[in-house]
């Protein structure tokens, strides 16, 4: 204890930390991290970690394209992609591409904080909102936290008038994913002039995008 200006203080040594796995958790999340919380063997992490650092090195250019000149670098070091392995291994990095692009469509993503903040509501309550199936959101595979998409809600902060309807509809098909909902709001449909679900819902066109949805779940 000490007196300074006839006000007491006290100071307190703390000679050791009890809550280490706090420590820990704070520290920064670096590449290496990451990696090493991977379920792989190590030879694979070694791979994952080169591959990573030469990405790295490139993060000037847009994830998409990244994604694409991986895929036409993936072919220029195997060679002959024809047979059954092979043909797997381009449709996973399509797939890898097609993901990429929906995740940054229209305005790319948003953390639960920032979809807190907009909507005005609690983090507690965002993420009860998604459990219940009234939102989307997907979960990044490297810290587990999830992502909003931004265009299900407009302009003025609020959920997209006439989502939860939809959602409702695919969320009875329990094999659909995040991936595959987005899909059906992102793609275009012919029947509907080219136009997309959201578009439709966008125009409040409910019942129109309510019919597409009953379609796709079908």
């Amino acid at each position: 204890m000490f007196e300074v200006n006839g006000l007491r203080a006290w100071v307190f040594k703390v000679d050791n930390l009890v809550n280490r796995a706090y420590c820990d958790s704070v520290k920064p999340r670096t590449l290496e991290y990451r990696i090493n919380r991977m379920r792989l063997p190590s030879h694979e992490r070694s791979l994952v970690s080169e591959l990573a650092m030469v990405i790295g090195r490139h993060k000037d250019q847009a994830p998409t394209r990244l994604a694409q000149l991986i895929s036409i670098s993936f072919g220029a070091a195997i060679g002959s992609l024809d047979s059954r392995e092979g043909k797997l291994a381009r449709a996973y990095l399509r797939g890898v591409e097609a993901w990429q692009q929906l995740t940054e469509a229209e305005g790319g993503s948003c953390s639960s904080e920032d979809a807190a903040r907009l909507l005005q509501i609690s983090k507690t309550a965002v993420l009860k909102r998604l459990a219940a199936g009234r939102l989307l959101a997907w979960e990044e595979e490297r810290l587990g936290a999830k992502r909003f998409p931004r265009w299900q809600f407009d302009d003025h902060g609020n959920v997209q008038a006439g989502l939860e309807a939809v959602l409702a509809i695919l969320n009875r098909d329990t094999r659909l994913d995040v991936r595959g909902k987005m899909l059906f709001f992102l793609q275009t449909k012919p029947s509907f002039g080219n136009r997309r679900p959201l578009d439709l819902l966008r125009e409040g066109k409910l019942k129109e995008a309510q019919l597409a949805a009953e379609g796709y779940v079908e």
